[in-house]
């Protein structure tokens, strides 16, 4: 992991979701996620919103989730100590539901053993690795294998209040890098080569 550049500063943070023209999905979650379609009008005023299903498997509260690029996934982490991978691209109008892909543990604990949960989530544009945070603390985990690949401890002085991939690679040199960026309460932006996911 490389840090390639930080700015200081006031900041704003935005987040924006585009999850295609066919269909748009409204997340609301607790234990279990209930996802949304959300059906516009010619002139762009919501016109019905209805849930269309329920991700249920977690034990505990649902912290943070993400979707895929193809928004066909959902991943989720909870504070029952797990990441779930859901597969959302079903028939769910002829109530068909959703399947977990994936469970990982949690690869994060406290001093006593205890296991800690993820404040955020993002994955990668290429699909492969998973970025994640707990107050100061950034992790790169391979998708594939929940595997960490990588952690900074002390990523900001204070809690990481944002992450966002870069949609393309950014040159670095003679090389081209995933980039992710962070943001903290710090009021620090700080650019990281992500590592590679061959290195776990």
């Amino acid at each position: 992991m490389n840090l390639l550049q930080r700015s200081v500063g006031p900041m704003l943070v935005l987040f924006m979701v585009d999850f295609g023209k066919s269909l748009n999905k409204k997340i609301d979650h607790s234990t279990d996620v209930k996802v949304w379609e959300i059906v516009y009008s010619k002139d762009g005023s919501v016109k019905e919103v209805t849930k269309v299903m329920q991700l249920k498997g977690h034990k505990s509260a649902v912290t943070w989730l993400c979707f895929s690029l193809n928004s066909e996934q959902i991943i989720t982490a909870s504070k029952d100590g797990s990441i779930r991978i859901w597969n959302i691209n079903v028939r769910y109008h002829l109530d068909e539901d959703p399947k977990t892909v994936k469970v990982f543990p949690i690869p994060l604990h406290e001093s006593s053993g205890s296991t800690l949960h993820y404040d955020q989530l993002a994955l990668s544009p290429d699909g492969k690795i998973l970025a994640t945070t707990y107050g100061s603390t950034l992790q790169w985990l391979c998708i594939e294998t929940g595997k960490v690949l990588d952690t900074a401890e002390k990523a900001h002085d204070g809690d990481i209040t944002s992450i966002a991939w870069a949609p393309k690679a950014i040159p670095t040199g003679n090389e081209q890098a995933v980039v992710l960026a962070t943001a903290g309460v710090d009021k620090k932006v700080k650019l990281w080569a992500a590592p590679s996911v061959n290195s776990s």
